[in-house]
């Protein structure tokens, strides 16, 4: 291997160590669709947070919400467990955003992140992306969905409490 391969490599492990070795919670107030806002490192202090990103033109994303919101209530009631969905749609698309959780009879809080300061800020590359969250320590991550996946997020938070 060339000196410069074994540079490069070196570079892309230290690189992917540092994105994913994140543990701490960044300072993070999010903005709900509605307008109210959301301390999320004193609401995490309080309860079990999960973040999803998502997307309204997000197939899986969609499959996956539907998941998620068909268990929320057992969610809250049994692991004292909120669910906000992280919308980042752009400009041309985040008018879809209210009617589909309309449409969808969604019972969870959704925050917009147009500009995806939020999503950059915790280093999410692709959707759909969740993220479990407890006392301002972020627990688990899981990209991509498939049916069942939201119950691999009922055994970390059991790991929790």
């Amino acid at each position: 291997m060339s000196s410069i391969n074994f540079r490069i490599l070196i570079f892309a492990l230290f690189f992917s160590f540092f994105c994913y070795s994140q543990k701490n919670l960044p300072n993070l107030i999010l903005i709900k669709a509605d307008g109210s806002e959301v301390n999320l490192n004193k609401l995490s202090n309080e309860s079990i947070i999960i973040l999803n990103f998502w997307a309204t033109w997000c197939v899986p994303c969609i499959n996956e919400l539907n998941a998620y919101n068909s268990m929320l209530a057992g969610l809250k009631k049994n692991y004292n467990t909120q669910f906000i969905a992280i919308s980042i749609d752009d400009s041309r698309t985040i008018s879809r955003v209210t009617p589909m959780k309309n449409g969808n009879n969604w019972q969870f809080d959704i925050v917009l992140d147009v500009n995806q300061k939020i999503k950059n800020k915790l280093n999410i590359i692709d959707i759909p992306h969740s993220i479990l969250i407890y006392k301002n320590k972020i627990v688990y991550e899981h990209t991509g969905y498939s049916s069942g996946d939201e119950m691999i997020f009922i055994e970390k938070i059991n790991t929790i409490k």
